[in-house]
């Protein structure tokens, strides 16, 4: 398949999560934002007791703080607005075109016409979401333009309006001619920043960019000027951009610490003993399982043949039948889309940037599957955790599907009888609540192929784990919709061999930041 076809494959699956910097030289509108279906002839506000107003927001601008530059986005060029971070936590822009600002919101009044009604001016802490009308008249004819996406989880497009830039390599000072650069990445644990160059022809480039300030005229309005360090790659082509519609649907998981294991006194004899483990690195994780859009997407290209949906409907319900190897060799096929090096070798190895096995996940730089820790300190909620037996709520049906409520009817999950008549099936992705992070699904709907080897926990602490000793067995997590609620739990393992196809296992994907 073409690259091109493969490309609009991706955006397809990636716009039914509403998550994807478009690249289509006309930008359709979006249909949904902030998981809300927009509306043709009204806005939408959300706010935090539960209301729904409908109506149209008069505020001309909003303006956004964010950690890399100060700026103002017309209301006509943006869908939605989500508040509901609140003062201490990140908000966010998303702009007609798809782009993301995150950083604090300065307006403190939302002026709001309802329909057939008076205006109000709602001060913005009572605000949880803004939903705009669909405008795609208004950004629709813009043509594309370089895709940058930065450390922060932000992406957006814009013209690069800095002249002159030299990459400085060990045997030239090379100016970058953007109309034969497919993409620039940099590598931000190093120090000065490496940089990779991709052209157009095939070359890649190593090397230190000689210049700090990169100056940006954004499309949906603004020129800011944002520091190099804070940039993660820089798309030239449109078709080599598209596997960022992916990662859009990241949520950042910033280092910690966390107790590993069952701390209810309560659970299976392989959650235990407890153990201290501490991440020292930042990573992303998927939002959402990988769902049958994006992996027919991969099958496509691949000449791979798509895997069944159990005549349910695949859709974005998570995709299932997807053994251990078929997953790593997505989350290969994706980095190989973006320019970026492959996270495994043939034998299911980690790889790190040089392309040498390590055993150290910090040090991989493409896309991967959580190791178990990391997939456990991220359901938790990370740094935000609030101790929560499953992900997001110490309520199973607020966050999971499981064999109790994933059928025609809720029922006794003891009785077999009914749970053989009761239909439980797989729902789509992102239908119960996320947890602290914006993790949707981490307990219950399918259970999720981890990158470690299965073993059993010891009590002394750990820093960075991933089990790399050679067993019969793959780690997987999360419970499913056949499991029981108990078995949904953040604290919850279980195991599979790596070729076992199985109709109860996905996976979701994540990246080393």
């Amino acid at each position: 398949m073409k690259e091109k076809d493969t490309a609009s494959n991706l955006v397809s699956a990636a716009n039914s999560l509403d998550a994807v910097a478009n690249v289509e030289p006309v930008r359709p509108a979006m249909e949904t934002v902030l998981d809300t279906e927009r509306q043709k002839d009204a806005d939408i506000l959300l706010l935090r007791n539960g209301d729904k107003l409908t109506g149209t927001v008069v505020n001309e601008k909003f303006s956004i703080t964010t950690s890399y530059a100060h700026l103002d986005v017309v209301t006509k060029h943006i869908a939605g607005m989500n508040l509901e971070g609140g003062a201490n936590n990140i908000e966010s822009i998303i702009a007609e075109n798809n782009n993301r600002f995150s950083g604090f919101i300065d307006d403190s009044f939302i002026s709001f016409k309802l329909t057939n009604g008076p205006q109000l001016e709602i001060r913005r802490e009572k605000v949880l979401k803004i939903v705009l009308r669909q405008r795609s008249q208004d950004m629709g004819e813009m043509k594309w333009t370089p895709f940058i996406w930065l450390k922060n989880g932000d992406y957006f497009h814009g013209q690069i309006l800095t002249k002159d830039i030299i990459l400085s390599t060990i045997y030239a000072k090379i100016p970058l001619d953007f109309a034969t650069t497919e993409s620039i990445t940099l590598i931000g644990e190093s120090n000065p920043l490496l940089t990779i160059v991709k052209m157009t022809n095939g070359d890649s480039v190593h090397g230190i960019l000689e210049i700090e300030d990169i100056q940006i005229e954004l499309d949906a309005g603004s020129v800011i000027e944002v520091y190099q360090d804070r940039i993660d790659r820089i798309f030239f082509k449109e078709g080599h951009v598209s596997a960022v519609a992916t990662k859009n649907h990241f949520a950042l998981v910033e280092k910690g610490s966390f107790t590993m294991g069952n701390t209810w006194g309560d659970g299976k004899s392989d959650e235990k003993p407890t153990h201290k483990v501490t991440l020292t690195y930042d990573f992303y994780i998927g939002k959402y399982e990988v769902t049958f859009n994006e992996y027919n997407a991969f099958c496509e290209a691949t000449g791979r043949s798509k895997n069944s949906d159990d005549g349910w409907g695949g859709g974005i319900r998570p995709a299932t039948y997807v053994e251990w190897f078929d997953a790593i060799e997505y989350c290969n096929w994706l980095s190989e889309m973006e320019g970026l090096l492959k996270a495994y070798d043939s034998e299911g190895n980690f790889l790190d940037k040089d392309g040498r096995v390590t055993t150290d996940p910090s040090k991989v730089v493409g896309y991967r599957l959580p190791t178990e820790a990391e997939w456990e300190y991220a359901a938790r909620g990370g740094n935000k955790s609030r101790g929560y037996k499953y992900s997001g709520s110490d309520n199973a049906d607020d966050v999971s599907w499981c064999r109790r409520n994933s059928g025609d009817e809720y029922l006794d999950e003891n009785d077999i009888d009914k749970f053989i008549g009761n239909k439980c099936k797989i729902q789509k992705v992102g239908k119960k609540a996320p947890n602290e992070l914006g993790l949707y699904d981490m307990s219950g709907n399918v259970e999720e192929w981890c990158s470690d080897f299965h073993s059993s926990y010891s009590c002394s602490p750990k820093t960075n784990p991933y089990n790399s000793t050679n067993s019969s067995n793959r780690v997987i997590r999360g419970g499913s919709y056949q499991s029981h609620a108990s078995e949904t739990t953040v604290a919850s393992r279980s195991y599979c061999n790596p070729t076992h196809r199985g109709g109860f296992i996905g996976f979701r994907i994540c990246k080393t930041l």
